[in-house]
């Protein structure tokens, strides 16, 4: 009991230094126990004292004045379920789980604001708790339910004035409360005097609504209801139903900050304020005038500033690993697997596979092996880990213009999987190039690069050309700027680096070893032996297919490999004719060229390597290699 008391005393005083107010309630419950209850409140520590060695047990009140203070009732609450950003932008102030499963989320009240207490607006069981009112604080006690406490790590433990104001998206919603300028009734059916809405403004009227009514949260059901109260009492004539829910629904798929977004993209821009510019075509004289140069380079010879990048890889292969070595690149400005230069620029990586400690780990293992010091990147490097509150590019969008333009060089997005909206196809053409226009309309506002990591189909991707490696639609390749993928080789530890680019000159295929934590190129090895994944044996089928042991790397040459310098096709195909198995002829061809009794060529540019055993070959068909 004394170690109670001790407790509540002691938070009592803590809290009153940091600079809230404090008043004691009636022990076990919520109801003050001063003359004039929460108006008593103080940051005397005396008169606190006082009033706990009085009331030993007393818990504590703390008045909201000048705090706003976001009252959620019940574990499973509805509000802002489906919409993710708001609710992490809920989950990074000071808060206070309460006996019943609810939350208190607390905020600095905005200079020039005076909102006050309110029940049930913001959503039902929803309530504020501002200027007029007070909260219950941990670790006070509810008799026979339990204690208030903080979430760890996000105690209030600072002082009222560097607490976070509220997201724009709230203020405008407790604006309008305290003005009263709008009403649901209002929004839906119009005022009296509004008048008949006719034929050629009903779908931009309803629009306009349905974007009001989303503004405060109102859901597609609710909107649609509304919307359909609007269309029978004000359209001449009405619309189908069928027409209003569409407009509901497309209106509702979008946050609530994001209505003048959702309201030109559906085409009604020309019926709201900010439409879009007319389309304009330009001139061949005056577009050259206007753009005498490219974009300047971010990774030479893959990636402009404002362009998209796609990395493809399979699965499991160290993606992320690689991800951390390309942020570092760019951070420091060296080249990028030892291939590509870099400018340097800050990287902002959001991760929403990897958590937070994983990253931290990661991270300075790859600077260490690129013997780069971690304090050089510190502040060049920055994490968003995404782990367990996932976002959708779409709701990204309040993040990203947060951000300032110009601020960050390159963003990565790992993994590119995780952030397609529930229900997304990736497999529709339609819907990934939507995706990819709005990736498009982030790099522009903030001039900088996206990379998205993203993985491959299932099954053999060795046959497939560039562009078609990837799981998903074909789209995914021709919206981006540059399409990269990573390849098995046929020796284990090793993949094939090979791009299709926009505004570069073609990317020669390389080799990448993989010695952990980091990839590095090796010019050693044939960038064109992909593995094949094929279907493995039976052992008994396996063994039919043992090669003969009398096939020696001479006895190979001389029967498989000519002066006319011929594609590795040509040479295995003509083994197999012969009943040397493919494993095999690729061993004895790889030993015949190590002992030098074949030469491999290159035909240029775009062809395939070719052997011989003729050493003038190079000189009619290729360089030497």
């Amino acid at each position: 009991m004394a170690d109670e008391s001790n407790m509540l005393l002691d938070a009592a005083l803590r809290y009153a230094k940091l600079g809230y107010r404090v008043f004691p309630c009636v022990p076990g419950g919520k109801s003050p126990v001063t003359e004039h209850g929460f108006h008593d409140a103080t940051t005397d520590a005396a008169q606190i004292e006082q009033w706990w060695t009085e009331q030993p047990r007393a818990n504590i009140g703390l008045a909201t004045e000048g705090l706003l203070v976001i009252d959620i009732d019940g574990r499973d609450n509805p509000w802002l379920a489906n919409q993710p950003e708001r609710t992490l932008e809920l989950a990074s102030v000071p808060t206070a789980l309460t006996p019943r499963g609810g939350s208190h989320r607390v905020f600095r009240q905005p200079a020039g604001k005076d909102w006050r207490c309110t029940e049930g607006r913001l959503a039902p069981k929803v309530d504020t708790r501002a200027a007029g009112g007070y909260i219950v604080a941990p670790p006070s006690v509810v008799e026979g339910v339990g204690a208030y406490q903080w979430v760890e790590g996000l105690e209030l433990d600072v002082r009222p004035d560097a607490l976070r104001e509220p997201a724009p998206w709230l203020v405008a919603e407790l604006d309008q409360f305290s003005t009263g300028s709008l009403t649901l009734a209002h929004v839906a059916a119009g005022s009296a005097e509004a008048g008949q809405i006719p034929e050629g403004q009903r779908n931009a009227t309803l629009a306009r609504l349905a974007g009001a009514m989303r503004r405060v949260g109102m859901t597609a059901p609710e909107i649609a209801g509304a919307l359909h109260v609007a269309n029978a009492d004000r359209c001449a004539p009405p619309v189908s139903p069928r027409e209003v829910e569409r407009i509901a629904a497309s209106i509702a798929r979008y946050p609530p900050d994001e209505i003048s977004v959702a309201l030109v993209e559906n085409h009604w821009g020309q019926m709201v304020p900010g439409k879009p510019a007319p389309l304009e075509p330009v001139s061949l004289a005056d577009l050259v005038s206007r753009f005498p140069d490219l974009r300047p380079p971010v990774i030479h010879g893959l990636l402009r500033r404002g362009e998209t990048m796609n990395v493809i890889s399979v699965p499991k292969i160290g993606k992320s690993w690689l991800v951390t070595d390309l942020a570092l690149s760019i951070a420091t400005g060296r080249p990028w697997l030892d291939t590509f230069a870099t400018e340097p620029g800050d990287v902002l990586i959001i991760d929403n596979e990897l958590h937070g400690e994983t990253s931290a780990n990661r991270i300075p293992k790859v600077s260490a092996a690129r013997q780069i010091a971690l304090g050089s990147v510190g502040q060049r490097i920055f994490v968003q880990n995404l782990r367990g509150r996932l976002l959708d590019i779409f709701t990204l969008g309040t993040y990203f213009r947060d951000l300032q333009p110009g601020r960050f060089s390159v963003i990565i997005l790992d993994a590119f999987y995780r952030f397609m909206p529930v229900d997304t196809d990736e497999n529709d053409n339609g819907t990934m190039a939507n995706v990819y226009n709005r990736l498009d309309s982030y790099a522009d506002r903030l001039g900088c690069c996206f990379a998205l990591i993203h993985h491959t189909s299932k099954g053999n991707q060795s046959a497939k050309g560039v562009t078609d490696v990837g799981a998903g639609a074909g789209s995914q390749s021709r919206a981006t700027d540059t399409h990269l993928v990573l390849r098995p080789h046929e020796q284990d530890d090793v993949v094939v680096l090979e791009a299709a680019v926009r505004s570069w000159p073609p990317v020669m295929p390389r080799c990448l070893r993989w010695t952990f934590p980091v990839w590095t190129a090796d010019d050693n090895l044939d960038p064109s032996l992909l593995r094949s994944e094929k279907p493995r044996r039976k052992k008994s089928d396996a063994t039919e297919d043992e090669p003969d042991e009398d096939w020696t790397v001479e006895r190979f040459v001389q029967a498989c490999v000519t002066a006319m310098p011929e594609s590795r096709a040509v040479i295995l195909e003509r083994a197999e004719g012969l009943g040397v198995s493919n494993r095999r002829a690729v061993q004895l061809l790889q030993r015949a060229e190590g002992a030098g009794l074949v030469l491999r060529l290159h035909g240029g540019r775009g062809k395939p390597v070719i052997y011989s055993t003729n050493p003038q070959g190079q000189d009619t068909c290729s360089e030497q290699r």
